[in-house]
């Protein structure tokens, strides 16, 4: 069996200094110089992460490429006392191309391994002892191949497989509108993929040939995340600007639900299902129809803190209120841990808009303010680490 290597320290300290617990670029510069003197697969690979952190992606990616010559294989830091080892199988790429785990926990309650296999003959080496495994990669382009040669692979393994690679491939935009068209308490509009030229003779003609959904839609490339590519198109005028925007042969489009509550304003909501239970990740509140928390001015705006808190506090009711949704999504996902982004519509369902298990989920704003939030997530880190010891325990 390999070794991991020791001293890579994953997302979560890099991720707290662009939160503003620290000076990112001062980190990365550091690494960079330790990359020259040491020149370990640990060194290169914690460049790697800041240099994501910052956005400077193809600098990154040559940084990874550098690491993933010298190792596969990374410990993260861990607990003090013996814990559960749980080996995380991961993909080569962005950051969002894996479940970073280790922002949940933060060295709490497992042994964190991280293992980055080679996509072009996944899992052809030796693999350190573990407790259980999970796959920590999220559906994309690149990953859908490799998800379907470790479905081979994985079969009869003698350890638990957390999230199997089949259930990770239903997150899939257009396989997760098909597989919840009729779940009980749900509203996902149909998603499919459109090939550009059908969208460019739509936008010359000036109107919706059939087969097309009309405006007002949404456009977005596939494996974008984060809302980047993604827009909201109601005239031919701004799909051609869109198009002259966009260099990708096809898109994920989708009717465009008006969420926004009676004050005018969207509330996107992400949720965490782990083993069925659901756990609040988080509340953002925006006067933007397209919502993400760190440009949704929750850091500036005490009142919006505020009703996020009460979001955490009231979470049992509304794991209630929706206990019809939250379950049918997690019956037909068939995933031990995901996040799914999602709003409530003015009628009473879930209107989900993406389901995947690479999602972010922590609590690292610093200062008091925020120690809601802590306290907050704290349920869904025990609720993880209990479910993973659940199924150990109950393996054979």
């Amino acid at each position: 069996m390999s070794e991991p290597q020791a001293g890579y320290l994953g997302l979560a300290p890099f991720l707290r200094a662009s939160l503003g617990e620290g000076d990112l670029p001062a980190l990365a510069r550091q690494w960079l110089d330790r990359a020259g003197r040491e020149d370990t697969a640990a060194a290169w690979m914690n460049l790697a992460t800041a240099l994501l952190c910052l956005g400077q992606t193809q600098t990154a990616l040559a940084a990874q490429r550098e690491a993933l010559s010298r190792a596969r294989t990374y410990a993260l830091p861990g607990p003090d006392e013996p814990a559960p080892r749980l080996l995380l199988l991961a993909l080569p790429g962005p950051l969002s191309a894996n479940t970073p785990l280790d922002c949940l926990l933060e060295g709490q309650g497992l042994q964190l391994v991280v293992h980055f296999v080679d996509p072009a003959v996944p899992l052809a080496e030796a693999l350190p002892e573990h407790d259980a495994l999970m796959l920590a990669m999220g559906v994309s382009e690149a990953a859908l191949p490799v998800l379907a040669a470790l479905q081979e692979r994985l079969a009869g393994w003698p350890r638990p497989v957390l999230n199997p690679p089949a259930a990770i491939r239903r997150t899939e935009r257009a396989t997760l509108s098909r597989l919840l068209a009729d779940a009980p308490g749900v509203l996902m509009p149909p998603t499919r993929r459109v090939p550009r030229a059908l969208l460019e003779s739509a936008a010359a003609a000036g109107a919706w040939p059939e087969g097309l959904e009309a405006p007002p839609f949404l456009l977005r490339p596939p494996d974008s995340q984060g809302g980047h590519g993604l827009a909201r198109i109601g005239t031919a005028a701004e799909l051609a600007a869109y198009l002259a925007a966009q260099p990708e042969g096809e898109f994920f489009l989708t009717r465009y639900v008006d969420y926004a509550g009676p004050d005018g304003r969207f509330r996107k909501i992400r949720v965490a299902l782990v083993g069925g239970q659901a756990f609040p990740v988080h509340l953002a509140v925006s006067e933007h129809w397209m919502v993400h928390y760190v440009n949704a001015g929750m850091y500036g705006d005490a009142a919006k803190r505020a009703e996020e808190a009460a979001f955490f506090r009231a979470f049992p009711e509304f794991a209630q209120r929706h206990a019809p949704a939250l379950s049918a999504l997690s019956e037909r996902l068939g995933l031990d841990y995901v996040c799914v982004d999602l709003a409530e519509t003015a009628d009473g369902r879930l209107l989900i808009f993406e389901a995947d298990p690479a999602m972010v989920a922590h609590a690292m704003e610093p200062g008091a303010e925020f120690a809601y939030r802590r306290e907050g997530i704290a349920p869904l880190r025990e609720a993880f680490v209990g479910w993973v010891r659940v199924r150990r325990e109950g393996w054979g």
